[in-house]
């Protein structure tokens, strides 16, 4: 089986696969219960299937976004790949944006997928993601809101994608092409689908190795540039 967690953003997401059947799937929006909601949503797997049985890999979100929700989750996820000695493999939301933006026909008629993700009042984080790529090959941008449309004004090949509805709305009306938020919702289902790819290419990373996206790690990459 494997486990996938994600609470880099608003829109908790835990997902449990064994082969190609979905035996868990859960998106839930909140502000401020991370942990608790992450805690009790394991607690119901592990009820219905025995993760000491059964685990086989464990996939986490890296962020960039919530600072106490990335690490709420990378500490959870690796304490479970600790105890039951099974993978673990991170992926960044901007990634796991790009990838399932990718699947949908609307992807099509454009070169770039630029995820943004809404850290706080006046700060945003992104990244540019050619259509036929979800690798994340640079830290991500930070800046305004502002900022990114006068950097993507004019360009007719880029989509953005966001699930911030507020977010969604000044990009749009700024003339940006804009993917609808209900679509941009980060599903954990897709870091599955991502470990599988990642797979097939041979290149898995230890996460033990690899540090969470904080904000301030963000800062602190754009800054020994």
């Amino acid at each position: 089986m494997i486990l996938a967690l994600d609470s880099s953003t608003p829109w908790l997401g835990v997902a449990a696969v064994e082969g190609k059947e979905v035996l868990f799937q859960v998106v839930h929006y909140t502000r401020m219960e991370h942990s608790l909601l992450l805690l009790e949503y394991l607690k119901v797997i592990q009820d219905r299937f025995s993760l000491r049985e059964r685990l086989e890999r464990v996939l986490v979100g890296l962020g960039p976004g919530s600072f106490t929700g990335v690490k709420v989750g990378n500490m959870i996820a690796k304490g479970l790949a600790y105890a039951f000695r099974v993978p673990l493999l991170g992926f960044s939301v901007l990634e796991l944006l790009a990838s399932q933006t990718r699947r949908l026909h609307v992807a099509s008629s454009f070169e770039v997928i630029v995820p943004v993700i809404f850290h706080r009042k006046g700060e945003i984080f992104w990244s540019e993601f050619p259509l036929s790529s979800t690798r994340l090959a640079a830290p991500p941008l930070v800046g305004s809101p502002e900022e990114f449309v006068a950097r993507y004004a004019g360009e007719t090949g880029v989509l953005v994608v966001t699930p911030w509805g507020g977010l969604f709305e000044e990009f749009e009306k700024a003339g940006l092409s804009c993917l609808r938020p209900d679509l941009a919702v980060p599903n954990p289902l897709e870091l599955v689908v991502m470990s599988w790819e990642r797979e097939e290419s041979g290149s898995f990373e230890n996460v033990f190795t690899m540090l969470p996206l904080y904000g301030s790690r963000v800062f602190e990459r754009q800054g020994s540039r």
